[in-house]
């Protein structure tokens, strides 16, 4: 199965200036901005859950990069949410480095059959971001239409590039 993040995007969910200062406020900016167009959803059981996970250990990754995650009880869907930070977030990165670029995954408690596991969504995430060249576009991008656009134009690229075979 082709793993796609952004066909679990919606530009709703992407936003170019996050507001937040911290981890936990950052969390909860992102459980409404979902919730915001997902009303059968639960903001406090969102954030509650995406805390949890951090508490486990930090979803900070590096280069920048963020990627907290969550299994949701009342989601029928996997979601990606998209925001950049332009101060950056300390997130106990890999790196030390600051956190300025997150993707947030939402799964179902109940995956669908159909769907992408949130596991395949966050190894497709690590992919595109290896790419510095991406991860400086998407910090300079000046809306979430901009956002949107270059993670399709880097997954089409993906997909199209030739694979490379080595026979004995």
């Amino acid at each position: 199965m082709v793993c796609r993040i952004t066909d679990y995007m919606r530009i709703e969910w992407v936003t170019p200036a996050l507001k937040a200062t911290d981890k936990p406020s950052l969390l909860l900016e992102f459980s409404s901005l979902v919730c915001s167009s997902q009303a059968h959803l639960d903001l406090r059981e969102i954030h509650s859950k995406l805390m949890e996970r951090e508490l486990k250990a930090s979803t900070g990754a590096d280069h920048g990069v963020a990627i907290p995650h969550a299994t949701i009880e009342g989601s029928h869907q996997l979601m990606v949410a998209f925001g950049r930070s332009q101060n950056g977030i300390p997130f106990a990165a890999l790196d030390n480095e600051d956190s300025k670029l997150f993707f947030v995954v939402l799964a179902p408690a109940v995956p669908s059959p159909n769907q992408a596991s949130y596991l395949q969504i966050i190894s497709a995430i690590c992919r595109l971001m290896r790419s510095s060249s991406l991860r400086e576009r998407l910090l300079r991008a000046q809306t979430s239409e901009a956002i949107l656009e270059l993670l399709q134009k880097e997954e089409d690229l993906k997909l199209s590039a030739p694979t490379v075979s080595v026979t004995p």
